[in-house]
């Protein structure tokens, strides 16, 4: 037997021995998952069972899921030998892990029990959905409806804003990603399990905005660093220590770098600085002022610089300003020089020797030869390509770009046409890097959602072959109606808004709207007979009634605003039915909705994002805003002055919400805003209860509140964050979180009401980018989490 076939025999002897261990420790499961697993399996047996090319859910039982430690499993499942058929389970873990790191069982198994459901079963409703999705022990929800499809590619959620994004060699030959941010700290991440690496580096005293990688021969490398406070670093990644600290010696910030090696291991770091000056640092202290580049007529700060391979495999240095500049790597020669048209905002090297590609801030995308100049242009939607990296997949050679959106396009240089959009990130991608893993690129991204997520080759595949996703949800609205049942109200993206039935999961109306944008808000408001009507934003800034059963427009449209609409709520007032409406004119509109009457205009100084209203129905009516200079604003329907003013210090206020029914507490207001904070306030006495409830790790983006009609009431607060989970809150009592619901996508839509089947359940509706959901959520006896 040659050595080839040794190896290879012993290799499949070892997967073998892990697929035996992981089928014999699956078998020691559980089926209660209430039980306490034996810590070797909560630690190990992912690990084996992928190690054995048995990673499926007969060798990871669902119930062992929220119990499990070690490896992450949503970096086990992307590799190249996990694809395996039977993972639903595992597939709906890896979409919720990253953001349950820290979450009690309780919160763990329910989050993985609406992600299992919506992924599995989408559309149906709960009579209808097997046993397994129905009721999962440990879980504290019902899944009544969805079309919920969050990712399952997040590799890492971050706690600060970053900026910039590299693949980098660590110990032992790991393969990382280096995340630089807007504190001035890079972190290092696992490729695979998605967890830190060492401590975060505080690297620099400004925004990290550009890092590159030179490797060792013999391993690990330098991670080099680039920040607005002018400065470059070079790093050891091994032991996360600094190697190098260079300037550029006045005022001015750090535009790109780039580093590689000569063939005597020597390490050149290259920097461009906002003025377009180049410079080279050589080891020990050799410093080469190399060029300076002229700026743009049109944009006189965009420059870039990165290294690039000739097809003789030489190194080249390649700078933009006004020109495309090439350098030999090794004796700094320029070579040659190119017009540049547009201003550049991007550059990369590419698959293909020799070429280079540059984005452009008209969004376009320029191929060029090293050796004969421009080949190719892309004309992109017009936003500036700001992030650009290449890639092969399946023989094609392909670019990605991002811009000022979430999306990130796939361009095909050998077709040069845009072949392709990955979705998944919920605000502006900002850097993109790619890598090899056992043999086949992989497309990292990181953007403002504070997420870094991985596209293997079947997501891009997908992506290219138009595959079909769950449309996003711009707005939604549910109600309890007493004739027809619950209904919800769902506005999407593709500017459709439809009706739907959740006991049965049918579509019972679609509006016919009045053009192609997608409706921004929603609400219900009393109708006659007990069947409710539907109002909706209209394009031209007007609120309209819409009666779903009939199908039919109910009186003359609500107008007045001449800007997009961005909040409704309505109530049953003392003296009619009212509703609130608020615009990005700077103004919230009172109306009487019996009548078709505005009653009052209130202005503000900034854009109001959120209104709500309520109504004892007795003594006291409730009309509220929120705007973006922090503050939250009380009014009453006779006075054009606002009643009362809450300075929250919670940033710009994104939700309210009022509670005004039989309650432990007096009547109150819930404010959230971008601090990530949930403020409540007494509306009697018009001062805070308690102190700010803390445990979001970015902005609260929407919130409900309800009071349940058990023996003995109870208040709670729901908010949902842009960090990708929702909060429970009982405020009567511990004002504590006692649920935390991963979603794994931001949620900016929230509405619920009490359950008739439970007295301290809730039926919640949400919707976000992921879609929509209606879920049942049991809050009877929760431990505080915390």
């Amino acid at each position: 037997m040659n050595p080839d076939d040794r190896q290879r025999d012993m290799c499949d002897a070892e997967q073998q021995a892990h697929a035996r261990i992981a089928a014999a420790l699956a078998r020691l499961v559980s089926p209660d998952a209430a039980s306490v697993p034996h810590p070797y399996l909560s630690r190990y047996l992912a690990h084996h069972a992928a190690l054995g090319e048995a990673l499926d859910d007969n060798h990871v039982p669902p119930g062992l899921l929220p119990w499990t430690i070690g490896d992450g499993v949503r970096g086990l499942l992307s590799l190249p030998h996990a694809h395996l058929a039977d993972r639903a389970w595992l597939t709906a873990w890896a979409a919720v892990e990253p953001y349950v790191q820290d979450a009690d069982l309780p919160s763990r198994f329910t989050s993985l029990h609406l992600a299992y459901t919506a992924l599995r079963f989408p559309g149906v409703p709960h009579q209808r959905l097997p046993q397994e999705a129905a009721e999962f022990a440990g879980s504290r929800l019902r899944v009544l409806w969805s079309q919920w499809t969050p990712p399952s590619n997040v590799l890492a959620t971050l706690s600060r804003r970053s900026l910039s994004l590299a693949t980098v060699e660590g110990p032992d030959g790991a393969e990382l990603l280096a995340v630089g941010n807007e504190a001035g700290s890079i972190e290092l991440i696992d490729t695979v399990t998605g967890a830190p690496v060492g401590d975060r580096i505080p690297a620099h005293e400004g925004d990290v905005q550009c890092l590159s990688f030179a490797a060792y021969s013999t391993g690990g490398g330098a991670l080099i660093s680039g920040s607005t406070d002018g400065t470059v670093r070079v790093w050891d990644t091994t032991r996360g220590t600094l190697l190098d600290h260079r300037t550029f010696g006045r005022r001015t910030w750090t535009s790109a770098v780039t580093g590689y090696r000569n063939d005597a291991g020597t390490l050149t770091v290259a920097a461009i600085n906002g003025d377009g000056e180049v410079k080279l640092w050589r080891d020990p202290s050799e410093e080469h002022h190399l060029a300076n580049l002229n700026p743009h007529p049109l944009e006189r700060a965009a420059f870039a610089l990165t290294l690039a391979v000739d097809p003789g495999g030489r190194n080249l240095l390649i700078g933009v300003g006004h020109t495309l500049s090439i350098w030999d790597g090794a004796d700094h020669r320029l070579l040659r020089e190119y017009s540049v048209d547009a201003p550049v905002r991007s550059l990369t090297g590419t698959t293909v020797p020799g070429c280079v590609a540059t984005g452009h801030s008209d969004g376009s995308i320029t191929l060029w030869d090293t050796d004969s100049g421009a080949q190719a242009t892309f004309t992109g939607e017009g936003e500036p390509v700001t992030a650009l990296v290449a890639l092969r997949v399946d023989g094609l050679d392909l670019l990605a770009a991002a811009g000022s959106g979430a999306t990130i396009d796939l361009w095909d240089m050998g077709a040069k046409r845009r072949t392709g959009q990955l979705s998944g990130h919920t605000d502006t991608v900002t850097a993109l890097s790619s890598f090899s893993a056992d043999g086949t690129d992989r497309l990292a991204s990181t953007a403002r959602d504070n997420t870094v997520r991985l596209w293997d080759t079947h997501a891009i595949q997908r992506a290219i072959r138009g595959s079909a996703t769950t449309p996003a949800v711009v707005a939604v609205a549910i109600t309890p109606d007493s004739v027809a049942g619950p209904r919800l109200a769902v506005s999407y993206a593709t500017s459709q808004t439809q009706v739907w039935d959740t006991l049965s999961g049918s579509s019972t109306s679609t509006l016919d709207s009045d053009s192609r944008r997608p409706t921004s808000a929603l609400t219900w408001a009393q109708g006659d007979q007990g069947r409710n009507l539907l109002l909706w934003s209209a394009s031209d800034h007007s609120i309209r009634s819409w009666a779903p059963v009939t199908g039919t427009t109910v009186g003359a449209p609500l107008q007045g605003h001449s800007q997009p609409i961005r909040a409704l709520a309505s109530t049953v007032a003392r003296s009619g039915r009212r509703v609130v409406i608020s615009s990005d004119d700077f103004a919230v509109r009172l109306w009487d909705l019996d009548r078709g009457q505005s009653l009052q205009l209130w202005r503000h100084p900034y854009t109001v994002r959120t209104v709500a209203a309520a109504s004892d129905g007795v003594s006291a009516d409730w009309f509220a805003s929120g705007s973006a200079d922090g503050a939250v604003r009380l009014w009453d329907s006779t006075d054009g002055a606002p009643r009362h003013v809450f300075y929250c210090s919670q940033g710009v206020i994104n939700a309210v919400a009022i509670n005004a029914g039989p309650s432990p507490l007096p009547p109150f207001l819930a404010s959230g805003g971008d601090d990530g904070t949930v403020c409540l306030w007494d509306l009697s006495a018009l001062a805070p209860i308690g102190k700010p409830l803390q445990g979001h790790t970015d902005a609260v983006e929407a919130i409900t509140t309800w009071t349940t009609t058990s023996d003995v009431p109870r208040s709670f607060v729901a908010s949902s964050s842009r960090d990708g989970t929702i909060r429970f809150w009982e405020v009567a009592t511990t004002s504590r979180c006692i649920l935390q619901l991963a979603t794994g996508s931001p949620v900016h839509s929230l509405s619920a009401y009490p359950s008739d089947e439970s007295t301290n359940a809730v039926v919640l509706a949400m919707a976000g980018e992921a879609g929509v959901a209606v879920v049942e959520v049991d809050l009877e006896d929760q431990a505080p989490t915390g």
